[in-house]
Protein backbone atom coordinates (compact mmCIF):
# COMPACT_ATOMS: atom_id res chain seq x y z
CA UNK A 1 0.00 0.00 0.00
CA UNK A 2 0.87 3.88 -0.53
CA UNK A 3 2.03 5.59 2.26
CA UNK A 4 -1.53 7.59 2.51
CA UNK A 5 -3.06 4.41 2.60
CA UNK A 6 -0.85 3.40 5.36
CA UNK A 7 -1.89 6.29 7.59
CA UNK A 8 -4.96 6.32 6.62
CA UNK A 9 -5.69 2.58 7.88
CA UNK A 10 -3.33 3.50 10.72
CA UNK A 11 -6.20 5.80 12.08
CA UNK A 12 -8.87 4.02 11.02
CA UNK A 13 -8.11 0.88 12.51
CA UNK A 14 -6.63 2.88 15.53
CA UNK A 15 -10.20 4.10 16.48
CA UNK A 16 -12.51 0.59 15.43
CA UNK A 17 -9.66 -1.39 17.88
CA UNK A 18 -9.94 0.81 20.60
CA UNK A 19 -13.54 1.16 20.67
CA UNK A 20 -13.72 -2.66 20.46
CA UNK A 21 -11.15 -2.48 23.01
CA UNK A 22 -13.40 -0.47 25.09
CA UNK A 23 -16.90 -2.85 24.49
CA UNK A 24 -14.54 -5.99 25.59
CA UNK A 25 -12.49 -4.00 28.42
CA UNK A 26 -16.20 -2.93 29.73
CA UNK A 27 -17.76 -6.60 29.20
CA UNK A 28 -14.77 -8.41 31.08
CA UNK A 29 -14.66 -5.70 33.67
CA UNK A 30 -17.98 -5.85 35.15
CA UNK A 31 -17.57 -9.41 35.31
CA UNK A 32 -14.47 -9.26 37.22
CA UNK A 33 -14.31 -6.70 39.43
CA UNK A 34 -17.50 -5.24 39.25
CA UNK A 35 -16.93 -2.90 42.52
CA UNK A 36 -13.12 -2.37 42.16
CA UNK A 37 -12.68 0.88 40.46
CA UNK A 38 -8.72 0.91 39.99
CA UNK A 39 -9.31 -2.79 38.72
CA UNK A 40 -12.37 -1.77 36.49
CA UNK A 41 -9.90 0.86 35.21
CA UNK A 42 -7.22 -1.53 34.61
CA UNK A 43 -8.65 -4.17 32.93
CA UNK A 44 -10.52 -1.94 30.29
CA UNK A 45 -6.83 -0.15 29.94
CA UNK A 46 -5.67 -4.00 29.33
CA UNK A 47 -8.29 -4.58 27.10
CA UNK A 48 -7.61 -1.36 24.67
CA UNK A 49 -3.63 -2.07 24.22
CA UNK A 50 -4.54 -5.46 23.71
CA UNK A 51 -6.40 -4.52 20.46
CA UNK A 52 -4.91 -1.62 19.65
CA UNK A 53 -1.52 -3.28 19.19
CA UNK A 54 -2.91 -6.14 17.44
CA UNK A 55 -5.06 -3.88 15.08
CA UNK A 56 -1.91 -1.57 14.61
CA UNK A 57 0.76 -4.14 14.10
CA UNK A 58 -1.64 -5.84 11.64
CA UNK A 59 -1.43 -2.78 9.03
CA UNK A 60 2.08 -2.89 9.49
CA UNK A 61 2.81 -6.52 8.67
CA UNK A 62 0.35 -6.23 5.72
CA UNK A 63 2.60 -3.40 4.90
CA UNK A 64 5.70 -4.57 4.93
CA UNK A 65 5.01 -8.73 4.31
CA UNK A 66 2.05 -10.95 3.22
CA UNK A 67 0.00 -13.23 5.60
CA UNK A 68 2.10 -16.35 3.35
CA UNK A 69 4.87 -15.52 6.45
CA UNK A 70 2.19 -16.62 9.00
CA UNK A 71 4.83 -18.29 11.34
CA UNK A 72 6.17 -14.29 11.66
CA UNK A 73 2.45 -13.12 11.54
CA UNK A 74 1.66 -15.13 14.97
CA UNK A 75 4.83 -14.07 16.93
CA UNK A 76 4.68 -10.59 15.46
CA UNK A 77 1.32 -10.48 16.75
CA UNK A 78 1.79 -12.32 19.97
CA UNK A 79 4.95 -10.21 21.46
CA UNK A 80 2.90 -7.06 20.35
CA UNK A 81 -0.28 -8.30 22.43
CA UNK A 82 2.24 -8.89 25.29
CA UNK A 83 3.70 -5.34 25.29
CA UNK A 84 0.29 -3.50 24.64
CA UNK A 85 -1.16 -5.19 26.80
CA UNK A 86 0.98 -3.69 29.75
CA UNK A 87 0.76 -0.60 28.18
CA UNK A 88 -2.79 -0.31 28.95
CA UNK A 89 -2.82 -1.94 31.35
CA UNK A 90 -0.25 0.53 33.33
CA UNK A 91 -2.16 3.70 31.55
CA UNK A 92 -5.44 3.02 33.24
CA UNK A 93 -4.18 2.21 36.56
CA UNK A 94 -2.10 5.73 35.98
CA UNK A 95 -5.13 7.20 35.31
CA UNK A 96 -7.13 5.46 37.79
CA UNK A 97 -5.26 6.55 40.41
CA UNK A 98 -4.22 9.82 39.69
CA UNK A 99 -7.25 11.33 38.06
CA UNK A 100 -7.77 13.38 40.90
CA UNK A 101 -4.78 14.80 41.40
CA UNK A 102 -4.32 16.76 37.78
CA UNK A 103 -5.62 16.13 34.62
CA UNK A 104 -1.81 16.05 33.73
CA UNK A 105 -1.61 12.68 35.47
CA UNK A 106 -4.67 11.70 33.28
CA UNK A 107 -2.51 12.36 30.27
CA UNK A 108 0.52 11.05 31.44
CA UNK A 109 -1.38 7.54 31.72
CA UNK A 110 -2.23 7.48 28.23
CA UNK A 111 1.01 9.16 27.26
CA UNK A 112 2.67 5.61 29.06
CA UNK A 113 0.02 3.53 26.58
CA UNK A 114 0.88 5.09 23.35
CA UNK A 115 4.59 4.78 24.59
CA UNK A 116 4.28 0.91 24.62
CA UNK A 117 1.95 0.68 21.90
CA UNK A 118 4.35 2.00 19.81
CA UNK A 119 7.10 0.23 20.67
CA UNK A 120 5.02 -3.04 20.59
CA UNK A 121 4.92 -2.34 16.27
CA UNK A 122 8.53 -2.89 16.07
CA UNK A 123 9.23 -4.99 19.47
CA UNK A 124 9.76 -8.13 17.75
CA UNK A 125 12.05 -7.34 14.99
CA UNK A 126 14.42 -6.23 17.78
CA UNK A 127 14.00 -9.64 19.68
CA UNK A 128 14.44 -11.39 16.46
CA UNK A 129 17.71 -9.23 15.28
CA UNK A 130 18.98 -9.43 19.23
CA UNK A 131 18.36 -13.56 19.49
CA UNK A 132 20.05 -14.25 15.99
CA UNK A 133 22.48 -11.44 16.47
CA UNK A 134 21.94 -9.60 13.58
CA UNK A 135 22.49 -5.96 13.33
CA UNK A 136 19.73 -4.10 14.93
CA UNK A 137 20.54 -0.25 13.64
CA UNK A 138 17.32 -1.00 11.12
CA UNK A 139 14.82 -2.59 14.32
CA UNK A 140 16.09 -0.02 16.69
CA UNK A 141 15.38 2.95 14.37
CA UNK A 142 11.64 1.77 13.45
CA UNK A 143 11.05 1.05 17.25
CA UNK A 144 12.61 4.73 17.96
CA UNK A 145 9.66 5.88 15.50
CA UNK A 146 7.19 4.11 16.12
CA UNK A 147 7.28 5.06 20.32
CA UNK A 148 7.66 8.77 18.82
CA UNK A 149 5.08 8.30 17.13
CA UNK A 150 3.05 6.67 19.66
CA UNK A 151 3.80 8.80 22.88
CA UNK A 152 2.61 12.20 20.90
CA UNK A 153 -0.64 10.07 20.11
CA UNK A 154 -0.96 9.09 23.55
CA UNK A 155 -0.60 12.68 24.64
CA UNK A 156 -3.08 13.98 22.16
CA UNK A 157 -5.49 11.29 22.62
CA UNK A 158 -5.55 11.62 26.21
CA UNK A 159 -5.79 15.23 26.06
CA UNK A 160 -8.75 15.32 23.62
CA UNK A 161 -10.10 12.23 25.24
CA UNK A 162 -10.16 14.52 28.62
CA UNK A 163 -11.75 17.57 26.91
CA UNK A 164 -14.77 15.14 25.88
CA UNK A 165 -14.99 14.06 29.19
CA UNK A 166 -15.40 17.94 29.85
CA UNK A 167 -17.60 18.97 28.03
CA UNK A 168 -19.70 15.99 28.06
CA UNK A 169 -20.00 16.83 31.99
CA UNK A 170 -21.71 19.83 31.31
CA UNK A 171 -23.98 18.31 29.24
CA UNK A 172 -25.10 14.96 31.54
CA UNK A 173 -23.37 14.56 35.10
CA UNK A 174 -21.70 11.07 35.32
CA UNK A 175 -21.14 10.96 38.73
CA UNK A 176 -18.31 8.88 39.92
CA UNK A 177 -17.14 7.05 36.63
CA UNK A 178 -15.04 10.50 35.37
CA UNK A 179 -12.48 8.42 33.35
CA UNK A 180 -14.31 6.31 31.35
CA UNK A 181 -16.77 9.16 30.29
CA UNK A 182 -18.05 9.72 27.20
CA UNK A 183 -17.91 6.30 27.20
CA UNK A 184 -16.47 5.10 23.81
CA UNK A 185 -15.55 8.32 22.40
CA UNK A 186 -12.61 9.26 24.64
CA UNK A 187 -11.58 5.45 23.75
CA UNK A 188 -11.81 6.39 20.02
CA UNK A 189 -10.09 9.54 19.89
CA UNK A 190 -7.32 8.06 21.57
CA UNK A 191 -7.06 5.01 19.38
CA UNK A 192 -7.45 7.57 16.45
CA UNK A 193 -4.58 9.72 17.70
CA UNK A 194 -1.88 6.44 18.74
CA UNK A 195 -2.47 5.07 15.31
CA UNK A 196 -2.14 8.62 13.12
CA UNK A 197 0.82 9.28 15.21
CA UNK A 198 2.65 6.05 14.62
CA UNK A 199 2.02 6.05 10.58
CA UNK A 200 2.90 9.40 10.36
CA UNK A 201 6.21 9.02 12.39
CA UNK A 202 7.32 6.06 10.42
CA UNK A 203 6.69 8.34 7.22
CA UNK A 204 7.81 11.24 7.99
CA UNK A 205 11.47 10.06 9.57
CA UNK A 206 11.93 7.46 6.45
CA UNK A 207 15.54 7.79 5.11
CA UNK A 208 14.90 5.36 2.23
CA UNK A 209 12.06 3.43 0.90
CA UNK A 210 11.19 1.29 -2.23
CA UNK A 211 8.12 2.28 -4.68
CA UNK A 212 6.80 -0.72 -6.94
CA UNK A 213 6.02 0.45 -10.41
CA UNK A 214 5.62 -2.76 -12.04
CA UNK A 215 5.22 -6.66 -10.91
CA UNK A 216 3.26 -7.59 -7.53
CA UNK A 217 1.30 -5.20 -5.88
CA UNK A 218 1.90 -2.11 -7.92
CA UNK A 219 2.04 1.27 -6.22
CA UNK A 220 3.09 -0.10 -2.89
CA UNK A 221 5.70 1.64 -0.70
CA UNK A 222 8.27 0.17 1.48
CA UNK A 223 10.94 1.79 3.56
CA UNK A 224 14.24 0.19 3.83
CA UNK A 225 14.56 -0.33 7.34
CA UNK A 226 17.10 -2.71 7.72
CA UNK A 227 20.95 -2.76 6.57
CA UNK A 228 20.18 -5.54 3.65
CA UNK A 229 17.09 -6.19 1.97
CA UNK A 230 16.39 -8.71 -0.48
CA UNK A 231 14.19 -8.87 -3.45
CA UNK A 232 12.83 -12.04 -5.25
CA UNK A 233 9.82 -14.17 -5.32
CA UNK A 234 10.62 -16.61 -2.46
CA UNK A 235 8.40 -16.59 0.49
CA UNK A 236 11.27 -14.93 2.89
CA UNK A 237 12.10 -12.46 1.14
CA UNK A 238 11.29 -8.62 2.24
CA UNK A 239 10.39 -7.12 -1.23
CA UNK A 240 8.54 -10.18 -2.30
CA UNK A 241 8.02 -10.16 -6.46
CA UNK A 242 5.56 -12.80 -6.66
CA UNK A 243 4.42 -14.23 -9.73
CA UNK A 244 6.86 -12.88 -12.30
CA UNK A 245 8.87 -16.27 -13.80
CA UNK A 246 11.93 -13.49 -15.00
CA UNK A 247 12.58 -13.04 -11.08
CA UNK A 248 14.51 -15.52 -8.86
CA UNK A 249 13.88 -16.92 -5.83
CA UNK A 250 16.75 -14.51 -3.96
CA UNK A 251 16.86 -12.11 -6.62
CA UNK A 252 18.86 -9.27 -5.63
CA UNK A 253 19.87 -7.15 -2.52
CA UNK A 254 19.73 -3.73 -1.07
CA UNK A 255 22.41 -2.95 0.74
CA UNK A 256 23.19 0.21 3.38
CA UNK A 257 27.40 0.37 3.50
CA UNK A 258 29.01 3.47 4.88
CA UNK A 259 25.90 5.44 4.75
CA UNK A 260 25.15 4.47 1.02
CA UNK A 261 22.82 2.61 -0.81
CA UNK A 262 23.83 -0.49 -2.69
CA UNK A 263 22.05 -2.34 -5.27
CA UNK A 264 23.76 -6.32 -5.08
CA UNK A 265 22.79 -8.40 -7.99
CA UNK A 266 22.51 -12.45 -6.67
CA UNK A 267 24.53 -13.37 -10.05
CA UNK A 268 20.75 -13.91 -11.68
CA UNK A 269 20.32 -15.44 -15.29
CA UNK A 270 18.16 -12.50 -16.16
CA UNK A 271 19.96 -9.61 -14.37
CA UNK A 272 19.34 -6.88 -12.62
CA UNK A 273 19.02 -3.22 -14.48
CA UNK A 274 19.43 0.18 -13.37
CA UNK A 275 18.42 2.76 -14.90
CA UNK A 276 18.27 0.11 -18.18
CA UNK A 277 21.78 -0.53 -17.00
CA UNK A 278 22.80 -3.81 -16.37
CA UNK A 279 24.30 -4.60 -12.53
CA UNK A 280 27.43 -6.20 -13.01
CA UNK A 281 27.65 -7.49 -9.30
CA UNK A 282 26.92 -4.01 -7.22
CA UNK A 283 26.32 -0.71 -7.98
CA UNK A 284 25.77 2.29 -5.98
CA UNK A 285 21.67 3.85 -5.83
CA UNK A 286 20.66 7.39 -6.12
CA UNK A 287 16.99 8.61 -5.02
CA UNK A 288 15.13 8.36 -8.08
CA UNK A 289 16.74 5.38 -9.90
CA UNK A 290 15.26 3.17 -11.96
CA UNK A 291 15.38 -0.78 -10.91
CA UNK A 292 13.83 -3.64 -13.03
CA UNK A 293 14.14 -7.65 -12.74
CA UNK A 294 11.99 -9.65 -15.07
CA UNK A 295 8.89 -7.40 -15.21
CA UNK A 296 8.99 -5.91 -12.25
CA UNK A 297 9.97 -2.31 -11.98
CA UNK A 298 11.24 -0.78 -8.69
CA UNK A 299 11.92 3.09 -8.04
CA UNK A 300 14.32 3.85 -5.17
CA UNK A 301 14.15 7.04 -3.20
CA UNK A 302 16.35 8.62 -0.46
CA UNK A 303 16.22 11.47 1.52
CA UNK A 304 18.19 13.78 0.66
CA UNK A 305 21.48 14.23 3.24
CA UNK A 306 22.70 17.63 4.81
CA UNK A 307 25.99 18.84 4.06
CA UNK A 308 28.15 20.85 6.18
Amino acid sequence: MSFRLFIYYCTLCGGWAAFFGWMLGRTISRTISPSSVIGRDGVRGMMLGILLALGLSLVDFLWNMSLRHFGQFLMRIGVALLVGGIGGLLGGLIGSLLNDLSGVFFVFGWALTGLLIGASIGAYEFLASAISGKNQLGARKKVIKTVIGGTIGGVLGGILAMELGIAWDRIKPRGGDWLWSPTAMGFVALGMCIGLLVGLAQVILKEAWIKVEAGFRAGREMILAKEKTSIGRAEGVDIALFGDAGVEKLHANIVLEGGCYVLVDRTTPGGTFVNDAKVNGQVALSSGDRIRMGRSVLRFYERQKRTN
